[in-house]
């Protein structure tokens, strides 16, 4: 081998030689100090004591007034209380009960919310001028049967004060089909009066006529309805509601049944509004300007007639919060 090719070869051997020596010392020194940080990040985290764990919040929430076990009357009429105003929304309803059981086409092809007289759904509406919460009645006739709305205070950008109230105890929703939003992405929206702001409160169910009564009385921020029967979920026992589902009219369903079912249903809580699983949630004390509106539960349906949160029925109403005191 020519000495200078051989004097290359070595230059280049040594070369790779200190290479490595570096890159060694170089992973020595950066295990050494990850290791002393380490120790000092422990030490410290040991010397300081941990954050107590926020008190245990149930996931589920049964809102509102009990609920009668005996039959109840209709009383409200339009003497004393006002009509909701119907909506169709072929895009979003849904089409079947809270067991699954699928409406017949001739049902579906019929039935319209928009509709006048006594022969097409009507909802009527009592609200107290005046009480500790909103309080009022509601009585359903002929809607979808075996089926579960959600009842809604929704604000009115025109009276914005109550319409921000309503919001920060309740949810928002900003325009598209997102549905989940915060105080914050409220607050950074740059087009306010698109805001929905709104409170669900409560939820009934219908017979297997489409009918329903409830009195109302809001005490609750509630996020969506679940079926514990076909959807699980961990409720506390206390919060189900046990709906009978008796699918059995051949003019509203595409294959009746002859036997009744029983459903167990129940609210998810809105969390952030609580910092105590007893808590009353009630608006702020003033005036409000707003809309009582029912949204159809979907329950995360993923099929078409399964539906999509369609808003169905609402109504202005006018009511004043009063202050309570111990």
């Amino acid at each position: 081998m020519h000495a200078g090719t051989r004097y290359v070869r070595n230059a280049l051997l040594a070369l790779a030689a200190l290479v490595v020596v570096g890159l060694a010392l170089l992973g020595a020194v950066t295990a050494f100090k990850w290791s002393r940080d380490w120790v000092a990040r422990h030490r410290a985290s040991a010397a300081t004591p941990a954050a107590p764990a926020p008190e245990w919040m149930p996931v589920s929430k049964l809102p509102g007034p009990a609920r009668p076990t005996a039959p109840v009357r209709f009383a409200l009429t339009a003497t004393n209380a006002q009509f909701m105003i119907g909506m169709d929304d072929p895009a979003n309803e849904r089409w079947c009960d809270v067991a699954g059981n699928y409406y017949a086409e001739s049902f579906v092809s019929s039935y319209s919310h928009e509709g006048r007289g006594s022969r097409h759904p009507q909802v009527l509406i009592h609200v107290d001028p005046q009480a500790d919460t909103l309080r009022g009645r509601l009585e359903a006739h002929r809607l979808k049967p075996n089926f579960a709305y959600q009842v809604k205070l929704r604000g009115v950008f025109a009276d914005r004060r109550s319409f921000e109230a309503i919001g920060h105890v309740g949810r928002w929703r900003l325009p598209g089909r997102g549905t989940n939003y915060s105080d914050a992405d409220y607050e950074a929206y740059p087009d306010k009066g698109a805001v929905e702001s709104y409170i669900l409160f409560d939820y009934f169910v219908t017979d297997r006529n489409g009918n329903a009564i409830r009195e109302l009385a809001l005490d609750s921020s509630l996020h969506v309805l679940w079926n514990a029967s076909r959807q699980g979920g961990a409720p506390e026992r206390g919060d189900l509601l046990r709906a009978i589902v008796l699918a059995d009219d051949p003019a509203a369903y595409g294959r009746p049944k002859p036997t009744a079912t029983a459903e167990w249903l129940w609210a998810e809580r809105e969390s952030g509004r609580y910092t105590a699983p007893d808590q009353r949630i009630t608006l702020p004390p003033g005036q409000y300007q707003a809309e009582l509106v029912l949204t159809e539960e979907s329950f995360h349906a993923h099929d078409n007639d399964g539906g999509f949160w369609a808003t169905v029925f609402r109504c202005p109403v006018a009511f004043t919060v009063v202050p309570t005191h111990p």
